[in-house]
């Protein structure tokens, strides 16, 4: 039982850290990016999508659950109206859509298990489901539940745009950072 109580300690605490990691990248991302935001919730460079990937590839399903944290905490302060249940299916898909991703290109083999193994074709690959999936769901959500100002075949675009680059420009940092790490070693 001891174990059990451990374990999930252990999951709670990674997925709070992840929460605390998105939400700082994305204060981060408003502080540095804002005067390039498409509208109000869609950035044409979005660095927390860099963790969308990174954290469900390493930390999975907690990550995600992380993810889904951050963004209800996040919601909680930019998503005004009557309606709460946009902010929690904001949340919902934010957080488990990249997770459902790559367990979906796991299952089909289009994605490796093991990070050790992953090639960069497959992380490209990944960054692109996630980015397109996430920018769909998200516009469904405010579509669906009538957020104000939404326009889905408009704006699935700046935001498919700046999961990528936001995506890429993480995992390419974090590759820079690691490459120099070993080199020091």
């Amino acid at each position: 039982m001891s174990s059990f109580i451990g374990s999930s300690l252990q999951k709670t605490a990674l997925a709070l850290l992840s929460a605390v990691l998105f939400v700082g990248f994305f204060e981060l991302n408003d502080w540095m990016f804002h005067d390039f935001e498409h509208k109000h919730g869609i950035n044409w460079l979005f660095l927390p999508a860099g963790f969308r990937v990174i954290l469900v590839l390493v930390l999975g399903l907690p990550g995600a659950m992380g993810l889904m944290l951050g963004s209800w905490y996040i919601d909680a302060g930019l998503i005004y109206g009557p309606n709460p249940l946009l902010a929690f299916l904001n949340g919902v898909a934010g957080g488990l859509t990249p997770w459902l991703v790559m367990k979906y290109l796991q299952k089909q083999r289009w994605l490796s298990d093991q990070l050790q193994t992953l090639n960069p074709l497959q992380l490209l690959n990944l960054t692109l489901a996630t980015s397109a999936s996430s920018a769909a769901a998200h516009q469904i959500v405010w579509h669906w539940l009538e957020r104000p100002l939404t326009d889905v075949w408009v704006d699935v675009w700046p935001m498919f745009i700046g999961n990528v680059t936001g995506a890429l420009v993480m995992l390419y940092g974090f590759k820079f950072i690691l490459d120099r790490m070993r080199v020091r070693n």
